[in-house]
Parts: structure tokens; C-alpha cells; sequence
């Protein structure tokens, strides 16, 4: 339909309306606000300031956000595990690291820090994440430089203790066939967890303590001074306990040698005169021992020392690096003295020197059980159930490895080898 044409002369009236709206509002005239257009402009120039403002305010605050947000990326984030490197090489599978015989080998992490062990140490490298390691000292000594940073979690075993570090330098012994701990704090600061002490112990800069299991004794001195000892006050655990009843076995046997039973046993020569090989042994003098017992003549010494000698030039020779010798007088000791308490952990020290076969672990697999079936709950049977099942994985044995693994983890839950023993029993558990 189309639309009716327009008439010019209509439009005016409507023009004229216009026009003088227009002029009223500009002249103030006819507003009920009482301010007119002017008034009008006005507000509206300050809303429009307002608007700018809070546009630039909120600009402001984003780039405020967007920031914090970029500065707390690294925080939230997943970080990849540290790696780590044995000598300038790749690490060995399972993280088992043996040190050279006559030379230290050093760990070095990507984040700075390194592990240095001397000669014929024995460790492991149990686990790396993005803060830190896991490393189980199995026997010998370590100097560890671990690098400060910020949530950093680094954890050293050795036997029942646990080291945790915050960012230090330190050297950590353990003797496992003697039973002593030992930590020196170079710098920085650690805390030491055992069986001996009801809470964690903390330790300063210059700080050395040392445990010995077998007494139930614990030492903390300053740069060398005794004058801060201070004995063990809390109750050992059965580990402990087991450990200084074999401690007190032995040292009755030092004293009044055990007499010894079946027909093949040879019995001590009433002639022999105790050579005080304990009291030197003590005092580090393991080469003078044997020194001795080569110009005695070591067949004399075999067939005639007593049980004291005979023990401490067993661990005088293995001290010395004189293997062949260390068998031969621990065989020697549970054929002579099949009774004693040093008899049986000969069979758990004689595992300790096969343990490295080149031939293969059965012999040492072989000691260690001889040793788990005299001595049950004796002070080595947690290394001794912990390194048969190392041995067995090594090996190929998986399934019995997994088996000891199982055994472990009920017997020694917080054990030296008990994050091994779940790690077995966790990849058992993914197999297909």
C-alpha cells in the first residue's frame, strides 16, 4: 500500500514546537530540574570522567592479576625429577651404586648438589623428584653438598636412621657390622631421626653425633669436643635392644671364651695369651692386628686364639681389605665356636664379603640365610632380609624377590629397605 504523500505545510507547527523546546532548555526556561541543559552537560561530562576512571582502574588491576598470576606459574606448576649422573656416566639401573675400590665416586644432580663416596661405600639412590632425593647408605661413608633451595626435600638413610636435610654439607658413616652412626655437620642444618631418641634430633653447624647401637649410647660433640656427650635416655627399639644383647653376648664371650661342642671342635690351646686384639681394634688399629697375627703365624692363630682374638682379627683382616684372610677366620669362628654370638653373625658377615661375587649371589644368598634361620630377630637381620631381596631383584629372581619383599615390609615397615620392598611390591602389583 503506498504511503500518502506528505503536505510541507504540516510539518511546520511540529518545527515550531521543536524550536522552542530547544530555546527553553538552553535559556533554562521551563526545566523542573533547575538546571537545565547546562546542568545536564555538566553531569554528563563528569559520568564520562567516572567511566574513564574505573576503565583505567580496572586496566590497571588486570595487568596487577595477570602478574601475580605469571609469578606463581613456577610454583603450581609440575616439576621434572632431577637427574643425576655416577662419574660423568649414566647411573646404573635401580640406582645401586658401588664405589671403586681404591678411589671415591661422586653423584652429581642437575640441581647443584652431589654425593662423594669413599672407596668401597655402598648406596643406593632410591627415588628423585622435582624437590629432591632419596638416598640409602647401605655401608661405608658419604660427603654430601646439597644445594639451599626453596621447598627442597632431601632424605638420607643409613641403617634406622633417617637424615632429613635442609640445604648443608655433611659426611654420614655407617658401619652396619659394628653398628655406628655417625654424622658430622659440616654447615647448614639437618635433623636425625632412630631408635634411640623419642623425637628428631637437631643438629647445627659443627655439631658430630655419633650412635652405637650396641651399647645403646649416643654422643653429640662440638668440632671435636667430648665435653657435650650425652647418653641415649629413651627406650631402644627391638632392633636395638636385639643388637645390644648381641653387643653383651660378645663381650662375655671376650672375657670367658664359650666352651665349644661337638667332637670336631677344636678347643683353645692353654698356652695362647689373649693379645688384647679388641682393645687395638677399637682404636682403629686393624693393620697392626693382623701384622701381629702374621708374625704369630696365622695357622697358630686359626687352631689357638680365643674367642676375642679370633673375632677381632676376623674383622681386623675384612678392615684391611684382606678378604681371603676375613673368610678364613670367620669359618674358622663358627667351626670353633659354633655356640657363641659371634658365630652366628659370622654367617651374616661371610654374606657381606660374597655379596659382590662375580660368579653370582648364592653364596652370599646362602650366608644370609643361614644367618635369618640362627638369628631370627638378631641385629643384622634386617640388612641381612633387605639384602638378600636387592640380591635376588639384581639377579633376575624377580618373583622371590617380590616374595622377601612382602616379608620385609610386615617384619621392618620402617626398615632401611622397606621403600625398595614397596617399590617390588607396587610394580608386582601394575603387571600385567
Amino acid at each position: 500500500m503506498a504511503s500518502k504523500p506528505t503536505d510541507p505545510h504540516d510539518q511546520e507547527p511540529t518545527a515550531r514546537l521543536v524550536g522552542d523546546f530547544v530555546a527553553r532548555t538552553v535559556t533554562g526556561e521551563g526545566s523542573t530540574s533547575g538546571g537545565g541543559f547546562a546542568t545536564r552537560l555538566a553531569d554528563f561530562h563528569r559520568l564520562r570522567r567516572r567511566r574513564r576512571w574505573a576503565l583505567a582502574a580496572s586496566v590497571v588491576l588486570g595487568v596487577v592479576v595477570a602478574g601475580l598470576l605469571r609469578l606463581r606459574a613456577p610454583e603450581t606448576r609440575s616439576v621434572a625429577p632431577i637427574s643425576y649422573r655416577v662419574d660423568h656416566r649414566d647411573p646404573p639401573v635401580g640406582g645401586y651404586v658401588l664405589a671403586a675400590r681404591q678411589a671415591e665416586t661422586v653423584l652429581e644432580f642437575s640441581d647443584g648438589s652431589s654425593v662423594r663416596m669413599t672407596p668401597r661405600a655402598r648406596g643406593r639412590v632410591v627415588e628423585a623428584s622435582g624437590d629432591g632425593a632419596r638416598f640409602a647408605l647401605e655401608e661405608g661413608t658419604v660427603s654430601a653438598e646439597i644445594r639451599p633451595r626453596a621447598r627442597a626435600r632431601w632424605l638420607f638413610e643409613a641403617g634406622p636412621f633417617l637424615v632429613r636435610v635442609h640445604g648443608t654439607s655433611f659426611e654420614l658413616s655407617w658401619a652396619p657390622n659394628d653398628a655406628v652412626f655417625v654424622l658430622r655437620l659440616l654447615n647448614g642444618a639437618v635433623s636425625v631421626a632412630g631408635p634411640l631418641a623419642a623425637s628428631e634430633l637437631e643438629l647445627r653447624s659443627g655439631q658430630t653425633l655419633t650412635v652405637n647401637l650396641r651399647d645403646g649410647t649416643s654422643t653429640l660433640s662440638i668440632a671435636g669436643d667430648q665435653s657435650d656427650a650425652t647418653p641415649a635416655t629413651t627406650a631402644m627399639t627391638a632392633d636395638a635392644s636385639a643388637s645390644a644383647e648381641a653387643s653383651a653376648s660378645a663381650a662375655a664371650s671376650t672375657t670367658a671364651p664359650e666352651p665349644s661342642v661337638g667332637a670336631d671342635v677344636a678347643q683353645p690351646s692353654t698356652g695362647w695369651s689373649n693379645q688384647g686384639w679388641s682393645a687395638r681394634l677399637a682404636k682403629g688399629e686393624s693393620a697392626a692386628v693382623v701384622g701381629d697375627a702374621e708374625r704369630l703365624g696365622l695357622v697358630n692363630v686359626m687352631q689357638h686364639a680365643d674367642n676375642g682374638d679370633l673375632w677381632a682379627f676376623a674383622n681386623a683382616a675384612r678392615y684391611a681389605a684382606r678378604y681371603a684372610l676375613a673368610e678364613q677366620a670367620l669359618t674358622t669362628e663358627r667351626r670353633r665356636f659354633p655356640n657363641s654370638a659371634q658365630a652366628r653373625e659370622a654367617a651374616f658377615l661371610l654374606g657381606r664379603l660374597h655379596d659382590g661375587d662375580a660368579a653370582g649371589p648364592d653364596e652370599a644368598l646362602s650366608w644370609y640365610a643361614r644367618y635369618l634361620s640362627e638369628t631370627p630377630r638378631g641385629a643384622f637381620a634386617s640388612d641381612a632380609l633387605g639384602r638378600k631381596m636387592t640380591l635376588l631383584e639384581r639377579s633376575g629372581r624377580h618373583t622371590q624377590a617380590v616374595a622377601v619383599a612382602e616379608e620385609y615390609a610386615k617384619r621392618f615397615p620402617d626398615g632401611t629397605y622397606a621403600n625398595a620392598a614397596r617399590v617390588l611390591m607396587r610394580a608386582e602389583t601394575r603387571a600385567p
